[in-house]
């Protein structure tokens, strides 16, 4: 994007010094408008593609008829009309679109390098047409243009596989149009021989893996599909490479959204393991995450065998780990992308080190679930499925009664939870979950430990709060486990690997605490001034030393970099396009998730990082919800060991309590490791008994007021408004929030 915005200024600049009759200035508009749209296909601002539009006309204005620029003059404006009906259903684009690339093609040599893509273009063109107007001669138009279009592309040609797409599609909507079998036949070899054609570009060989694999799907061939779903995913790691910045990457990945879980979901109908079930969901989810986690790897085994090697590999390493800011040569980075690339190559070919950086062994996998079971549940449209982990083996257990549609239509209520949700949560998978893993009743002794790893949209939810949470009830996950979270297994293994070989520093007694009562333009939070002072006096009584940094940018960033706790009370804001915004509010701007993965700690590992602020475990940006862009990953990726996080809106007060009495626990178990998620667990049982006997308290007054009222009173409006007719205000008939419920923690 950076590159692109300077383009543009360049471009405009380029105009301006420009005069009106010169020869170059056509060319210079049209360059201008290729610098809008693609910002436009990037950021989709619609004033970029209204900009770029009009760059087009006058440079065509300015353009001879015979002039050989022409026709891609034409062709660009034709692309622009086609990207302005696809947004806004324009009536008039479609046919104006076509009339573009028809002319640029009648001025375009048969032998011209660009009569392919123009030809390409006009397929789209009637095809667009053809999905608004359903005229079959449109379709089978765009299909014959697609034809020509391949005829003319050369076997090793970058753009075949994107053309082959092209003409797959057709094929594709000709078969939904007339159920002729040699179209679906047609498209799927389309599609295959896209996803095989190794000399193109990598996105366009993606995008025709999952098509051909939905279609393997949706006939049920689940061996083709599990064959083109597997290919698919092995081009992820192709298609963001190590030199990308996070913004980059997140643009990309929106391609493969829910990919890697309908490919487990595939592996799994065709009776693979479920090691390679987890091994799918491990190369396709995560992948900005991981990619931080393996530039911060330990290399400790490697040091001491290969000194050098190690050397020269940390100091490639730590070039692409430095902020954007301070790198933004592109070329640079793409250099030393490579150059790593090369070297990890290298490290790979040593005895001993096979497996460097690469997806953990079924062993290891086993291994990371020591302390207690690993539980993913995977979310497709195919099939849902808890793939458990434990020391002794791993199982896939299939979740018959959890439903993708389901779980997506119930994501659109969750910032209300109601109890019928938890005990949805508990029918389809707390409970199932729970007796496959013999947790059948409340423990007697110490509590048992699970981790929760959940896929696609069901990562919103809250695992750990399933069940009946009627008094007196154990049939929930909260009354029989302590719940914690990761994004990905890999993750999780890389925590533990930290924490057995990086000791945290005696010295290291720092806790700071950053709280936010006022915050321009949000809420005001009352409680956060109390909260701040019990906790810095139960730090003090930890024997750590209280930071109160100013609610600044550089001053946090700055006390974190030697802190054993961060604790922030205010406001967060979950950013609906670009998760990597997403934010802690301060004084004089944000900190945001891309600033906290750019904090490298893991040398010291803090222990805890505790985010007593709205939603920041939250990502809305549903195409990239598995990439797990939210300030909780965030600072796991900056090195805190612990992090403990809302899933959405929280109330002010019951904050306070929840902090406070996770740091007590924390005090009694001396700050270890397992005191902090046993913390974070008994303040959610606290509280979860206390919202139990306000409801039980508040149904009392209900039954009262029909003794006294009749049963009339219980047909009062449901709201907090008190009103003319009925004075009391509604709340006694409506149970508290689920106030407990939105609290998480993600860690070892």
């Amino acid at each position: 994007m950076e590159d692109l915005d300077a383009a543009i200024q360049q471009h405009l600049e380029s105009i301006r010094l420009t005069p009106n009759g010169h020869p170059e200035r056509a060319g210079r508009l049209e360059n201008l408008g290729l610098g809008y749209r693609d910002r436009y296909l990037r950021k989709r601002t619609e004033a970029d593609l209204d900009a770029a539009i009009q760059q087009y006309l006058e440079s065509i204005r300015l353009t001879l008829d015979d002039h050989p620029e022409r026709a891609g003059r034409l062709q660009s404006l034709g692309l622009g009309y086609r990207e302005r009906y696809l947004r806004k259903g324009t009536e008039a684009d479609p046919d104006a679109a076509i009339q573009q690339f028809q002319e640029a093609i009648r001025l375009t040599l048969d032998d011209h390098p660009e009569r392919a893509g123009r030809l390409q273009s006009l397929g789209l063109g009637y095809r667009e047409r053809y999905l608004r107007n359903g005229t079959e001669a449109d379709l089978d138009a765009a299909i014959q243009q697609y034809l020509e279009s391949i005829r003319l592309t050369s076997n090793d040609h970058p753009e075949r596989a994107g053309r082959l797409e092209s003409l797959g599609a057709g094929y594709r909507d000709r078969y939904l149009r007339n159920g002729t079998e040699a179209d679906l036949d047609a498209a799927i070899q389309q599609f295959q021989e896209s996803l095989d054609h190794h000399t193109s570009h990598t996105l366009d060989r993606l995008r025709s893996g999952v098509l051909v694999t939905r279609l393997h799907a949706e006939a049920e061939d689940w061996l083709l599909a599990h064959g083109t779903a597997s290919t698919t995913v092995s081009l992820i790691a192709l298609l963001t490479t190590r030199s990308l910045e996070t913004s980059d990457r997140q643009n990309l990945l929106t391609e493969v959204a829910g990919l890697a879980s309908d490919a487990a979901a595939i592996a799994l109908m065709v009776a693979k393991s479920p090691y390679k079930a987890i091994q799918l969901l491990e190369r396709g989810r995560g992948i900005i995450a991981a990619s931080f986690n393996e530039l911060r790897a330990d290399v400790l085994d490697l040091q001491q065998k290969h000194p050098q090697l190690t050397q020269d590999y940390i100091s490639l390493r730590d070039q692409l780990d430095l902020p954007a800011e301070v790198t933004r040569q592109v070329d640079q980075r793409h250099n030393t992308g490579q150059k790593l690339e090369q070297m990890i190559g290298d490290i790979r070919r040593l005895p001993g080190f096979e497996r460097f950086l690469l997806a953990p062994t079924e062993n290891e996998l086993k291994a990371a679930a020591v302390s207690g079971p690993v539980v993913i549940i995977n979310v497709s449209d195919y099939r849902c499925d808890a793939l458990i982990i434990e020391k002794r083996g791993l199982q896939a257990l299939r979740l018959p009664d959890l439903d993708s549609k389901d779980i997506r239509a119930r994501a659109k209520t969750l910032e209300k939870p109601e109890q019928q949700l938890m005990e949805w949560l508990w029918d389809t998978i707390g409970k199932p979950v729970l007796d496959a893993l013999r947790l059948i009743q409340a423990p007697s002794g110490s509590w048992p430990r699970i981790w929760w790893i959940p896929t696609g949209p069901l990562t919103k939810f809250p695992l750990h709060a399933a069940g009946d949470h009627s008094r007196g009830s154990c049939n929930t996950v909260l009354d029989r486990v302590i719940s914690s979270y990761s994004s990905s297994i890999q993750a999780l293994i890389q925590s533990q690997q930290r924490r057995s070989r990086v000791k945290v520093a005696p010295e290291v007694t720092k806790a700071v605490l950053v709280g936010m009562e006022m915050t321009p333009d949000q809420n005001h939070l009352r409680y956060v001034p109390e909260e701040i002072a019990k906790l810095s006096r139960l730090c003090q009584s930890m024997q750590l030393d209280v930071i109160t940094p100013q609610a600044r940018q550089n001053d946090v960033l700055s006390a974190l970099r030697d802190c054993r706790i961060f604790h922030f009370a205010g406001h967060g804001l979950t950013h609906l396009s670009d998760p990597s915004k997403s934010s802690l509010i301060l004084r004089d701007g944000s900190l945001t998730v891309a600033s906290l993965f750019e904090l490298n700690l893991h040398n010291r590992t803090p222990l805890l990082a505790y985010l007593s602020a709205c939603g920041t475990g939250e990502i809305k940006h549903d195409e990239l919800i598995d990439e797990a862009l939210h300030l909780i990953s965030a600072c796991q990726l900056a090195g805190f060991r612990h992090v403990i996080g809302t899933l959405w809106k929280v109330n002010d007060q019951s904050c306070v309590e929840a902090a406070t009495m996770t740091y007590e626990w924390m005090k009694r178990g001396n700050m270890s490791d397992d005191s902090v998620a046993e913390g974070l667990h008994q303040a959610s049982r606290h509280l979860r008994n206390q919202w139990n006997l306000e409801s039980a308290a508040r149904t009392s007054k209900r039954m009262a007021a029909v003794r006294t009222e009749g049963p009339a009173a219980m047909e009062q409006p449901r709201s907090s408004q008190a009103t003319t007719r009925d004075p009391r205000t509604g709340e006694i008939y409506e149970d508290p929030p689920l106030y407990w419920v939105p609290y998480v923690h993600f860690g070892i």
